[in-house]
């Protein structure tokens, strides 16, 4: 059984990282924000507006818990806010192996300004949004077993083959 939980900050390229290693690896891709807009038929965004943020969080550390439950092996790609709520970085953490993509915040913005789509980013100033968010979340995302600079592909992919 081999569970893998890669963490970052939303724009950090988590949701590709996770189907590359897929495609490098027998393991299955899942993206936790796409479970949750799965189940609920809803998107995070509208969760977001409609339920609010901890009704979300709520969402998705039941999810977090029904996948570690279910699935044997994977790759899932975390919501940038995951694993700073509920204890989810601990329970990721006790289940498998975490891996945070630490993202530059000069790329973080230029990612976020092309996807404004993300509920937490509908402020007129990214930057201060993310730098005060990254800020706010580092200390949770230093507790993954592994950190990865620049989405460096082939160095995330050598500790996925070897710790499973």
């Amino acid at each position: 059984m081999s569970q893998f939980f890669i963490v970052g900050m939303p724009g950090s390229g988590k949701s590709t990282m996770a189907k590359f290693l897929a495609s490098k690896t027998k393991f299955n891709c899942l993206d936790l924000d796409e479970v949750i807009e799965k189940m609920l038929k809803k998107s995070v965004s509208e969760i977001f507006r409609d339920e609010g943020e901890d009704h979300f969080r709520s969402l998705e550390t039941k999810f977090l818990k029904e996948i570690i439950k279910k699935e044997k092996s994977f790759i899932l790609s975390t919501g940038g806010g995951t694993p700073c709520f509920n204890k989810n970085m601990e329970l990721m953490k006790k289940n498998g192996t975490t891996i945070f993509l630490n993202t530059s915040t000069d790329t973080l913005i230029e990612r976020v300004r092309r996807k404004d789509k993300r509920p937490l980013f509908n402020s007129k100033n990214i930057e201060e949004t993310i730098n005060h968010m990254f800020n706010q979340r580092i200390k949770y995302y230093d507790q993954a077993e592994f950190s990865v600079k620049d989405n460096n592909r082939e160095k995330t992919l050598s500790i996925v083959n070897s710790n499973s």
